[in-house]
């Protein structure tokens, strides 16, 4: 990100945090970092090893954007609790027994890598035609992020005869992640 696009940060952000202080004394400030994405077109198809797009953004603040629609960028790191849902419709796939079980799958990938051991990996089951529908994909967890890292929701489905995910086409969002720093 280049200097002239960079946010101004009032004092708290430039300042490294201290959280050794001591009672009378008043906590360390904390500076607010945080961003809301979402997607709320109609079906949105997502092969597997790519991300998913995010096209509106509410709330930033302390760094957090969108780099392009499918990355979201921070530039101030620390541990932030990032939580997301994905409606997966498997409506499209009809009452076809040969597109079952599906098991989408989904992770987060931090700076191009795959979130470790798993700690970011959510996914569904769903064996028979029968319970087809609209379903959502939620995963929630706290990630250690560095400085000027990237963010994306990547679909990672490799079992199943079908590993595409194709989102639900229902009024509301039908990719939302948030994320918010803690430290």
């Amino acid at each position: 990100m280049s200097s002239s696009k960079k946010r101004k940060h009032d004092s708290c952000c430039t300042q490294p945090c201290s959280c050794s202080s001591s009672y009378p004394k008043s906590p360390p400030k904390s500076c607010p970092a945080y961003g809301n994405f979402f997607n709320n077109t109609s079906l949105v198809t997502v092969l597997t090893g790519t991300a998913f797009p995010f096209n509106m953004q509410g709330p930033i603040a302390g760094g957090v954007s969108l780099l392009n629609p499918t990355t979201i960028f921070i530039e101030n790191g620390g541990d932030y609790r990032v939580n997301f849902v994905i409606t997966d419709n498997t409506v499209v796939f009809g009452p076809n027994p040969a597109a079952f079980p599906h098991l989408p799958t989904v992770a987060l990938f931090l700076n191009n890598v795959q979130v470790p051991l798993e700690q970011a990996n959510f996914g569904l089951e769903i064996t028979q035609a029968e319970g087809r529908g609209c379903k959502p994909i939620v995963g929630d967890t706290i990630l250690s992020i560095p400085d000027n890292s990237i963010l994306e929701l990547r679909n990672i489905t490799t079992q199943g005869p079908i590993t595409t995910i194709i989102t639900c086409d229902s009024v509301g969002n039908n990719v939302q992640l948030s994320l918010f720093k803690l430290n």
